[in-house]
């Protein structure tokens, strides 16, 4: 057969378009008029569609009536007369009975809503539902069921799916479903793609058994990205299998991926294989796609190329091109396509070409239920059949299902989609004209567009100094890349008797004694040795670091930017080593690790960056101390490295002593890049008297810190007058109020919360939650569900979700495992789960009250407090009343909500209605308030980082310094700073005054410059200043005891009391004040990072829009 000759004719095809939408004309009832009336009038008025969407979501996830009926007030406050004048009128009366009667208004709304969606989602109870399927027969018109529910976040959900699943596939009128596997499995993990397919493969299996017996058909759906090859891998191997090779199965094809066309010809060639073998057929359903708005934010998100072509012209090519290459001859017996599509060209095309090749039977035409009734009765008419997908929930899960209605609502109101001129087209519209040329233009494309994957072809930039750009994170999806990683990790077991040596000037030192390196993955086992460091050999160390500060500075802020950007390409080249060894060494799983290699990357970059501006003017401190913890055994210390030298410092990096290993690596890939050895030198010493004699030390300039607010108390206790830098504790809560989506709540909570473990400094170790939220039955069992089907493992499996705590718990950790205190009970009891106590079962205590030891006390490991709130002013009371304020979170759909939290919690990075851990550099600079940061430091990956490591000109001129003050607080500090372009998330950088006093110790060899600046700022800038000049040392104790005070700002001759200061809470900065005035103003205030998710599902711009 000539298959050219073969194809329809297009000019036919638009004709028989013609006949058919005069023919759904026909079969509209009265009803179907009214709903495309309906939508026709949204689709004038985007005010109306975004209105429209907002009731339909917001509203009715919020689970209390009061709260839902709050938000239905505030959202309709925008309604417009693009609803129709009754729904406009009928709206604005519900807005005022809701004031009297909330709990009747919102039932209203929610039965006006699902009367609404009625057709799209069917009643999945047995009576109505059948007697709908009945009635659709007659018309010879089939329905593909596909059970909705509530949202999938642990086992228990996804088994009782999975019920619901065999439950109706067992109905005798039920012979057609349709399942995502993310639907009935909780646990698919990308980069696990074994072990994802087997845990699926039995439940599947069972689907099989029952379709197979009863006669009925099965087809695996799917929506993300991610879950393309595991599906397509899992739907081979079990047809593969001899009890299934015969069945007759199919499986979605999305044709708005380019990678579908390489899946595509996989299985067709497969088919091919078994049909041969066997006779068994599968069907091969053709979508367009409907999950575009969710991969478009997750691509955003991630700094990845998102997957979807980028216009729906290639996505229609792509769409007919699949229909094209599927219906060949060579393919009859093997495959069946439905052509699952809304598009009337696109359908008749498809049949028309079915026809010329004599392939008729190979196709089906699938609509969506409910969307386009005319036009289905129309081609079941005209064409024999049509199947409808047809999604259906029970009543009370209706809610949950209206993650389906809004991305329905989405596709139907999208420009460019078909769907959206289905509403109004007829044969002689505008409307007709335009779909006409799309359609041409598709039929042309096809044979051109490309099919080259999006995502796995991206682009690397070229990084410049001159702009920052964030590096996107490795791609699980990459089969290349997780080859990469399963190499790594299978080679990183074999690694024996390493030995690591000290490096000082270049000189590799191994000593006499060695400390033990553990795999925390294997009870402890020891697996490399390292040396240790003593005085002799710091003073050495210490001695040629100095020596070489003036010629590193020399190089200039340029040249080291070009090699610390140098030194982000070999960390991207060694990414999956790098993750294997933090995996072995720290059991840090790889979706943990995978992103730290990225914000080392971004540390190289940015620091680079800025350093340009930041060192003018200044010059270096000298030499530098990095001590950093284990739990970011890799971008925490190069961040402090990387700082530092770009800086021009020259640095004497001491690693954790858990993860040298790590350590070592990150300290090869600079020397790799160029990093002189002379400037950077490698120090693991013991933390006992060397230690000690190394932050001691009078050629240490400075101190980065980052680990417990005990460690830098111990440190000033050594030396009060020490420049210590440290980032320190945080006793991290999330607030979930009354207008919560409880779905999305918990699953943040729980990522927060157990996320490697809980050993984040920014861990959420603790929830303050409304009662009204708090005593709801589906907040309880969905945090349980989520919690307790986390995969807790080494890390080296990629099938861990909750890797090892670093060593055997003790102390505050061991405490909050296994201790309850007055009113406390266990929600989910944790459970160890290995001989020598690495691994732990997650943990979640609740009645926990106001001012007990667990509202108080971090403990960094895998356990949640939950407390009980009468309302949000009592929530945000709480939050604030810890010692520390380092991270902070709110989930609510309340904008009013939203903006009262972000005016009054006191911490250093807030995040709204998303996780509060993993902080971005640049996009979200990191740093604490209170007991959270020790020292003059400034936040990590923020503008201001690099220049606190300069030593910068002392005041002279009091009013040139105001001068410059004023320039940089009317350009930057008093402004609302954007972080990024981000469309999904709204990321934000403002400077804070102090609310107490900042207290200033001075005496005579204060300045009279400095003097005249202090007072200026109070006038200027109304910056509470309290000094003190003539105290005695214990007098100005006692006053600090005795008064509240934001910090200490330190410009006396005197030696400080810091270790008295830091007892009481209060940070202490020793600098002598700077000519250069917007460096000097930023020592006044505080910083602080605010993070707003920007869409629901993917819709930007969705969701409350706090006012900032």
């Amino acid at each position: 057969m000539n298959l050219r000759q073969a194809e329809p004719d297009v000019e036919a095809t638009v004709r028989e378009v013609a006949e058919l939408l005069d023919l759904a004309g026909k079969n509209r009832a009265r009803a179907d008029r009214i709903h495309r009336r309906r939508f026709a009038r949204l689709l004038k008025d985007p005010k109306a569609i975004d209105l429209t969407i907002r009731l339909t979501d917001e509203v009715i996830r919020i689970v209390n009536p009061r709260e839902a009926a709050r938000r239905f007030r505030q959202i309709t406050k925008e309604a417009t007369l693009g609803l129709g004048l009754i729904d406009f009128l009928s709206i604005k009366l519900a807005a005022l009975t809701s004031l009297l009667l909330p709990k009747l208004t919102i039932a209203i709304v929610i039965a006006k809503v699902r009367s609404t969606s009625k057709r799209a989602i069917l009643a999945s109870e047995k009576k109505p539902l059948a007697k709908h399927l009945t009635r659709r027969e007659r018309r010879k018109v089939a329905n593909n069921i596909n059970v909705l529910g509530e949202a999938v976040l642990g086992d228990e959900e996804a088994t009782a799916r999975y019920q619901s699943v065999l439950e109706m596939l067992s109905r005798d009128e039920v012979n057609y479903i349709s399942v995502k596997i993310s639907s009935i499995i909780s646990q698919i993990i990308t980069l696990d793609t074994e072990g994802s397919i087997e845990r699926c493969s039995e439940r599947i299996r069972d689907l099989y058994r029952l379709a197979k017996k009863k006669g009925a058909f099965v087809n695996l759906d799917m929506e993300e990205f991610r879950d393309l090859e595991i599906t397509v891998s899992l739907f081979m191997r079990l047809l593969d299998e001899p009890e299934f090779e015969s069945l007759n199965a199919g499986i979605v094809i999305q044709a708005y991926l380019p990678d579908s066309h390489a899946y595509f010809h996989r299985l067709i060639e497969w088919s091919r294989e078994r049909h041969a073998r066997s006779g068994g057929s599968v069907k091969i359903r053709l979508v367009k796609g409907a999950n575009l708005a969710m991969e478009r934010a997750e691509a955003e998100y991630h700094g990845h190329t998102q997957a979807p072509y980028l216009t729906k012209a290639d996505v229609d090519a792509s769409y007919l091109r699949l229909v094209d290459e599927g219906l060949r001859p060579e393919n009859r017996g093997a495959i069946r396509l439905g052509i699952a599509s809304h598009n009337l060209f696109h359908i008749v095309w498809a049949t028309n070409l079915a026809r010329s090749r004599d392939l008729a039977e190979m196709i089906d035409i699938e609509m969506l239920e409910g969307m386009a009734n005319g036009e289905a009765l129309a081609i079941a008419e005209r064409f024999g059949s049509v199947l409808l997908y047809t999604p259906v929930t029970k009543r009370s899960d209706f809610p949950s299902a209206v993650a389906y209605l809004v991305r329905r609502l989405d596709e139907n109101t999208a420009e460019e989609n078909y769907l959206r001129s289905s509403f109004t087209i007829t044969a002689k519209s505008a409307e007709f004209e335009d779909q006409r040329r799309r359609f041409e233009n598709a039929v042309h494309d096809r044979a051109t567009i490309s099919t080259r994957s999006l995502r796995l072809e991206e682009a690397h930039s070229h990084h410049l100094l001159e702009k920052f750009e964030n590096q996107h994170d490795g791609d699980f999806t990459d089969g290349e890349y997780r080859s990469r990683l399963g190499k790594a990790f299978k080679g990183i077991q074999t690694v024996t008797n390493l030995h690591i040596p000290l490096v000082i000037g270049g000189e590799e030192i191994i000593t006499t004694e060695t400390e033990e390196g553990r795999d925390p993955n294997e009870n402890g086992k020891v697996w490399y040795r390292y040396s240790f460091a003593d005085r002799v050999h710091i003073d050495k160390a210490l001695r040629i670091a100095s020596k070489a500060v003036a010629s590193w500075d020399e190089l200039g802020a340029k040249g080291r930017g070009e090699i610390l950007l140098r030194a982000a390409e070999v960390m991207e080249e060694s990414r999956a080593q790098t993750i294997s060894i933090m995996a072995r060494d720290t059991g840090k799983t790889a979706a943990e690790a995978d992103p730290e290699i990225s914000e080392a990357i971004d540390f190289a970059r940015y620091y680079a960056m800025t350093a340009i501006g930041a060192t003018r003017g200044s010059t270096p401190m000298g030499v530098i101390a990095v001590v950093p913890p284990w739990n970011f055994p890799y971008a925490i210390p190069l961040g402090g490295v990387l700082a530092a030298l770009a800086a021009g410092n020259t640095v004497i990096f001491k690693p954790a002593p858990e993860s040298v290993a790590v350590a070592w690596s990150a300290v090869n890939h600079l020397w790799q890049a160029g990093v002189p050895k002379e400037v950077l030198h490698f120090i693991p010493c013991r933390d006992d008297e060397n230690g000690k004699y190394l932050i001691t030390h009078d050629d240490v300039a400075a101190v980065i810190l980052t680990g417990g607010f005990d460690t830098a108390r111990l440190f000033l206790s050594w030396k009060p007058e020490l420049t210590l830098l440290a980032e320190t504790s945080g006793k991290n809560a999330i607030v979930i109020t009354a207008s919560a989506d409880i779905d999305l709540a918990v699953k943040d909570l729980v990522q927060s919360a157990f996320g490697h473990a809980g050993q984040k400094c920014s861990a959420a170790s603790l929830a303050i939650v409304d009662a009204k939220i708090h005593d709801h039955p589906s907040f309880t069992k969905q945090l349980i569900d989520a919690a307790s089907s986390l995969v807790v493992g080494a890390g080296t499996s990629f099938a861990t979700l909750v890797g090892p705590v670093i060593k055997p718990p003790s102390g505050a950790l061991l405490r909050a495992l296994t201790t309850l205190d007055e009113g406390e009970s266990w929600l989910l009891e944790p459970k160890r789960l290995d001989d020598s106590g690495h691994l732990w079962r997650p943990g979640i205590k609740v009645g926990v009250k106001e001012g007990s030891w667990s509202h108080q006390n971090e403990w960094f490991g895998p356990v949640l407090a939950v407390m009980r709130a009468p309302d949000l002013d009592t929530a945000i009371t709480w939050q604030n009343s810890t010692p520390y304020g380092l991270t902070a979170g709110i989930h609510s759909l309340n904008q009013e909500e939203c903006e009262r939290w972000i005016s009054k919690v006191e911490a250093g990075n807030l995040y709204v209605n998303r996780a509060i851990t993993g902080a971005i550099v640049q996009r979200q600079p990191f740093g604490g308030w209170k007991r959270s940061s020790v020292g003059p430091t400034s936040k990590a990956g923020g503008p201001h980082y690099v220049e606190q490591l300069r030593n910068w000109p002392l005041v002279v001129d009091a009013d040139a310094a105001k001068k410059s003050a004023r320039i940089w607080w009317d350009r930057t500090g008093s402004q609302l700073i954007p972080t990024s372009s981000l469309h999904v998330e709204r990321n934000y950088l403002r400077y804070r005054k102090y609310v107490e006093p900042i207290l200033v110790r001075v005496d005579a060899s204060t300045s009279h410059p400095e003097r005249l600046f202090i007072s200026w700022l109070t006038r200027e800038f109304g910056i509470k200043i309290v000094l003190s000049d003539n105290e005695t040392r214990e007098e100005f104790l006692r006053f600090a005891r005795e008064n509240e005070f934001g910090k200490v700002r330190w410009l006396s001759s005197e030696v400080p009391p810091t270790a008295e200061l830091i007892e009481l809470g209060l940070s202490v900065d020793t600098r002598p004040m700077t000519q250069v005035g917007g460096v000097e103003l930023t020592r006044w205030l505080k910083e602080q990072s605010i993070s707003i998710t920007n869409h629901r599902y993917g819709n930007v711009g969705s969701g409350p829009n706090p006012k900032i």
